[in-house]
C-alpha cells in the first residue's frame, strides 16, 4: 500500500487489509487528528541539521512530521537547521531553545528548500507554511493586523513603508515605552495631548525629566523660550567649540557668566575675555567701575578716525589722549594730526568770575618749588607758548628759565 504525500497516511486499495481494515483506518484517523490538533516537543540541541521524524503508513503515530504544533527545545552549540519533508504543509512553532553563547541561528523549512530564520528570542511563536520548496512566516508577511487586547512582540517590529498611526480614532489612549531601567522612557498622554520623557505625568507639551541633548539645530520659531519656569536653583550651561562655559547661568546666585563657571562669577554679568558692543550702552543707575581688582588692565576708546582717542594704561597708571603709551605725565594729550587745525586742549569756563585753572602745589619764593610767588622779571626769557583767548585771539605766554 502507498502512503499519502503530506500526512503519510496508509492509502487503502480494493480488497486490502482484510480483517485489519478497521485498525489501519483508525491509525490513519489518529494521524489526521494529530495533523489538526496534535502537539509534539522536539529536541533540536547541538548544531547541524535535524529532520523531523516520519512514520510511514501504520508504522506508528508518534512521528513529528504530521503534528500541527511543534515545540523546539534544547541548547544550540552551533547554527542549527530543522527540516520537514519537502511537501505542502503548515505548522505552529513554539521556539523554546537556548541559542547558546553565539547566539546561534535556528532555521526551519522544507528539506532542500528555502527556510525561515527564527529570531533569537526564547518563547517566540510562529505560523509557518511551505509549498514544498519555500517556507513562509505567516505573521512576518501578514497584512493588516487588529488586536482587540494586548499585542506582544518578543522580537523586532519593523515598519517598512506605509505610515504607522496610533490612536486613529483620537480617543483617550496613552502610549508608554519602557527602557532597560526606566518605566516611562517615552509616555504619550492622550488626555492632555502631551509627551513625557522619563515621566508619566508631562506638565507641558514636551516634558523631559533628565538630560536633553540635540546634536543638530534646535529651531524655536514663535512663542517664548523659558528656562527654569519654576524659578528653582537650576543652572544652565552652553559650551562652545573649545570653551566649556561659553555661557553660564548661575540660578542660585542669579548671575550670568561668559567663559566662566559658577564659582568664579562675581557680578550680575561676568565676562572673562573680550566684550564687543556695536550699539548703545546705557548705564542708568549705579556706578561704572573699570578694573575693580586693580590689575594691569588697559582701556582704549577709538574715535571715527583716531585710533587712540582715549587710552587708560593700567600697568603705568596713566591716561593718554591721542597716544597709546602716555609717558610724559599722568595724563598726556597728543594731537597727532599735522593738518588737523585743532588745539590739544580747550577750556570753556561759563562761570565768568571763576578761574580756568587751579594749581595746587608747593609755593616757594624762588625756583625750588613747583609754584613761586616771586614777581621778579629778571629771569631769562626762553620762549613763548601760543594760546588763544576768547575776545583777544591768538597770543603768546612768555616762558622764563627761572622764577626770579
Amino acid at each position: 500500500m502507498a502512503d499519502s504525500t503530506i500526512l503519510n497516511l496508509d492509502l487503502q486499495t480494493t480488497g486490502s487489509n482484510a480483517g485489519t481494515w478497521g485498525t489501519v483506518t483508525n491509525e490513519n484517523l489518529q494521524k489526521v487528528e494529530k495533523g489538526i490538533k496534535g502537539y509534539k516537543s522536539v529536541s533540536v540541541a547541538g548544531s547541524g541539521t535535524t529532520s523531523l521524524t516520519v512514520s510511514s503508513g501504520t508504522s506508528g503515530t508518534s512521528d513529528e512530521q504530521s503534528r500541527a504544533s511543534l515545540k523546539f527545545t534544547g541548547t544550540l552549540t552551533g547554527n542549527k537547521a530543522v527540516e520537514c519533508e519537502a511537501v505542502e504543509t503548515w505548522y505552529f512553532i513554539d521556539d523554546s531553545t537556548d541559542r547558546g553563547t553565539g547566539p546561534y541561528s535556528l532555521t526551519f523549512g522544507p528539506a532542500g528548500g528555502t527556510p525561515v530564520t527564527l529570531i533569537a528570542a526564547t518563547g517566540s511563536k510562529y505560523i509557518i507554511y511551505t509549498d514544498g520548496t519555500t517556507a513562509f512566516d505567516v505573521l512576518a508577511d501578514a497584512g493588516n493586523i487588529k488586536a482587540g487586547g494586548t499585542l506582544t512582540a518578543a522580537g523586532n517590529v519593523s515598519f517598512d513603508t506605509g505610515t504607522f498611526t496610533f490612536n486613529t480614532s483620537e480617543g483617550d489612549y496613552d502610549v508608554r515605552f519602557a527602557g532597560d531601567s526606566e518605566t516611562n522612557l517615552l509616555y504619550i498622554d492622550a488626555s492632555t495631548d502631551r509627551v513625557g520623557i522619563n515621566t508619566a505625568s508631562p506638565g507641558v507639551d514636551l516634558d523631559v525629566v533628565g538630560t536633553f541633548r540635540a546634536s543638530g539645530n534646535t529651531d524655536i520659531d514663535g512663542g517664548t523660550f523659558t528656562f527654569n519656569t519654576s524659578e528653582a536653583d537650576l543652572d544652565a550651561r552652553f559650551a562652545g567649540s573649545g570653551e566649556t562655559n561659553l555661557l553660564y547661568i548661575d540660578a542660585g546666585a542669579d548671575k550670568v557668566g561668559i567663559k566662566t563657571a559658577s564659582a568664579d562669577i562675581t557680578s550680575d554679568l561676568h565676562v572673562t575675555g573680550t566684550m564687543k558692543v556695536t550699539s548703545t550702552v546705557d548705564l542708568d543707575g549705579g556706578a561704572f567701575t573699570w578694573n575693580e581688582t586693580g590689575a594691569a588692565l588697559d582701556l582704549r576708546m577709538e574715535g571715527d578716525t583716531l585710533e587712540n582717542l582715549f587710552v587708560l594704561d593700567g600697568s603705568a597708571d596713566k591716561i593718554g589722549i591721542g597716544t597709546v603709551a602716555p609717558a610724559s605725565a599722568r595724563m598726556e594729550i597728543n594731537q597727532t594730526v599735522t593738518d588737523g587745525a585743532i588745539a590739544c586742549l580747550a577750556l570753556d569756563q561759563d562761570d565768568e568770575d571763576t578761574q580756568f585753572l587751579y594749581f595746587d602745589g608747593a609755593v616757594e619764593s624762588d625756583s625750588t618749588g613747583n609754584l613761586s610767588d616771586s614777581t621778579a622779571t629778571a629771569g631769562t626769557k626762553n620762549g613763548a607758548i601760543k594760546v588763544n583767548i576768547n575776545g583777544i585771539g591768538a597770543c603768546w605766554i612768555r616762558v622764563y628759565t627761572s622764577a626770579v
